[in-house]
């Protein structure tokens, strides 16, 4: 009998049977110590495992982290460029605005355009101080005399619109084209 078991020990691990009793079986078979050095090696080899987890962690974290590093450079590259095209642009404007409000630009659209002139320096004359005094005192005299016009009542423009609609239809001036 012990020659059968020590054929079955024998045997390789994948031919043995994967069942409960067996395997009490075989632990009974075991010596005490033998029973403590598998036991002693399967505690050496949980420092290495979590070694092994511990690195590959790391490795993950160190390519992940260069990855988000990554995306957000390009972010900021992106915005960058962003930000010199609009000062491009802003400095574009401001040359434009400044040439198109140049003096001579001004001039030449105000000769062309306006009909201006500069004045005759012949026709221009200066007024003394008696001159300019006397047309002081006149000037202010002819405002005082005035007489304020009374101000009408403000009347909102659309019952305005209405009342003078009303009115032309019934004088007969309503689909006629007003100045």
């Amino acid at each position: 009998m012990t020659a059968g078991r020590s054929a079955q020990l024998a045997q390789p691990y994948y031919e043995y049977p994967h069942h409960k009793k067996w395997q009490q079986k075989r632990l009974e078979l075991l010596r005490p110590e033998q029973e403590q050095r598998l036991t002693k090696r399967r505690w050496e080899v949980v420092p290495f495992v979590l070694l092994v987890v511990l690195v590959f962690t790391a490795a993950f974290a160190y390519v992940w982290m260069d990855a988000k590093i990554g995306v957000l450079g390009r972010e900021i590259n992106h915005i960058d460029m962003q930000i010199t095209e609009a000062h491009t642009l802003s400095m574009r404007a401001e040359m434009e605005i400044g040439s198109l409000s140049a003096l001579s630009r001004v001039e030449s659209y105000a000769k062309l355009h306006l009909d201006m002139v500069y004045p005759d320096i012949r026709a221009v004359q200066y007024l003394d101080q008696q001159v300019s005094s006397l047309l002081a005192t006149e000037l202010s005299s002819l405002t005082e005399n005035e007489a304020e016009p009374e101000a009408e009542p403000e009347r909102h423009p659309l019952l305005a619109a209405w009342t003078e609609l009303i009115s032309g239809y019934f004088s007969g001036t309503a689909l006629a084209l007003s100045d």
